[in-house]
């Protein structure tokens, strides 16, 4: 009989998609279409009833600390709880960081906007059934803030949130450390923000308030600023995190493939 040990058992392989970790520390290859749809949902709709839920039923009594804390919680909650980022700006990030993939952004945006509707329509409820005249993003509201510097601050603090998201990750960081730090960027953000534009860098909670408001100029007429600037400067805080970080551009969507092949596709050159 042989002392020889037993071979070792093979080990499993994986694709570099099965082995990537999304930024809550699990498998995207565990990852299911529900999961994601609900779990974006799910926390949306905590980050309206925190955010423009606590302005719209708090009305005269919460201070702008009290609101940028609450904002800043309900995402710390969203990405260390529930595992989602209830931001689509911050899922835009993460495709073209290539962390997911564009079926798993779509379904976060399916779950965002939904949520931020549906947050939207439990303040409505809650407040007797009444459009706010608080609570939404907007610019000109007293005629303090012009449209130029609401896109400016816009841009700035949108990027400076998707920069310091897309750091912890790259960086290796835990869950709850990934949590803590967006956070606490968002509520810098929110904390100058709030006075200028009444607190934008989220796409679905922007849109989700203006469609239960009733304000003069009317925010709905003005929300498109608040979805096209967050996702524009997702974007661009790619490149801005590419330039402090270890990571280099093939690492995202902008590699030396992607951009050939978009231009076969405008040359008409077939691949």
């Amino acid at each position: 009989m042989s002392d020889a040990a037993p071979p070792p058992p093979p080990q499993p392989t994986t694709t570099p998609d099965e082995a990537r970790v999304g930024t809550v520390g699990v498998d995207a290859s565990d990852a299911t279409p529900l999961r994601n749809v609900g779990s974006e949902f799910f926390a949306t709709v905590l980050l309206m009833l925190a955010g423009p839920g606590l302005i719209v039923l708090g009305e005269g009594r919460i201070d702008t600390l009290a609101v940028a804390f609450s904002f800043g919680a309900a995402l710390a909650i969203a990405i260390g709880v529930i595992g989602a980022v209830a931001n689509p700006a911050l899922s835009l990030a993460l495709l073209v960081v290539r962390e997911i993939t564009i079926r798993e952004a779509v379904e976060d945006w399916v779950g965002q906007f939904a949520g931020g509707i549906v947050g939207g329509a439990l303040i409505w409820g809650i407040n007797d059934q009444t459009r706010a005249g608080i609570g939404s993003t907007g610019w000109d509201v007293g005629a303090f803030s012009e449209l130029g510097s609401v896109i400016a601050a816009e841009l700035v603090f949108t990027i400076v949130l998707v920069v310091v998201f897309l750091s912890t990750i790259s960086r290796g960081l835990g869950t709850t450390a990934i949590a803590a730090y967006t956070a606490g960027a968002y509520m810098i953000g929110h904390l100058v923000l709030l006075g200028i534009s009444g607190g934008g860098m989220n796409p679905a909670r922007s849109l989700g308030s203006a469609i239960f408001s009733d304000t003069d100029p009317n925010a709905l007429g003005q929300v498109i600023v608040f979805i096209v600037v967050p996702l524009v400067a997702a974007v661009a805080a790619v490149f801005v995190w590419l330039a402090i970080d270890d990571a280099n551009v093939d690492d995202t969507l902008f590699d030396e493939t992607f951009v050939d092949r978009l231009g076969d596709r405008i040359d008409g050159t077939p691949d």
